[in-house]
Formats: structure tokens, sequence, C-alpha cells
């Protein structure tokens, strides 16, 4: 699998590491799951690791779903704050595509180039620092 989703701080952290192939079907199939119900109540925070994805096969008509569905979340739960490890210029773009799509007074989002500095920044807005 591509997409792995681990849940952490009960539940109110979601990390998302993807690795080698990735596609938009792949982001999308792990957005229906982290945003169930159950989870959208509780999450605090997401980090969307990419460190280790080898090929970037998503679409800007991918990237306009994905925003869909994060846009539509963000109307049961506008206080998520999500962290984007994007290690590829290409993955740093179509990031930066996904943030214009974005409804700017819901989600906080920013892009990393490394996952440390996506996790002090996730302790930082939480005020665990």
């Amino acid at each position: 699998m591509a997409i792995q989703i681990n849940y952490l701080d009960n539940g109110i952290g979601i990390e998302i590491i993807a690795s080698g192939i990735v596609t938009g079907d792949e982001i999308i199939k792990a957005q229906e799951e982290i945003y169930n119900e159950e989870n959208l109540q509780k999450q605090k925070y997401q980090i969307i690791d990419r460190t280790h994805c080898t090929e970037y096969q998503v679409s800007s008509e991918d990237i306009e779903r994905i925003s869909d569905i994060d846009n539509r979340a963000s109307e049961v739960n506008s206080y998520i704050i999500i962290a984007v490890v994007s290690s590829t210029p290409l993955q740093y773009g179509m990031t930066r595509m996904w943030q214009a799509y974005i409804k700017e007074d819901r989600f906080v989002t920013k892009i990393f180039a490394d996952r440390k500095s996506a996790d002090e920044w996730i302790e930082l807005q939480l005020g665990n620092k």
C-alpha cells in the first residue's frame, strides 16, 4: 500500500505516510478514512509525510477533488492543523495548488522540506512547546 494511516495521541492526530508510487485515487481513499464522522470530530492535526514517495501521480483535477473533500471536512471541524512534508519540487508545487483551493478561514496548513520541522511546527501550533 502506498499510503499508510497512523492515529496519534488517541486519535487527535493523524499521520499519513506516502511511499513508493502515490496516485490521486489513493489519496482520496485515505481522506475517506480519516474524515469519517468519528475521526473528524476529534481531529486536531495531520502530518502528511511524502519523504519516501518515489513517484507522485497526482493530476491538477485530483488536487481539486482532494481540496473539495478537505473543504467539506472543514465545515464540520475547521480547526485542523495540517503539516505537509514535500521533498520534491513536484510535490511542493502540487501542495501549493492544494493550498490555493483550501478555504482560507479554515484549516491552517504549511509545507515543509523535512519531517523534523513539520513535527516541531505541529507542537508549536498545539501549544506543546
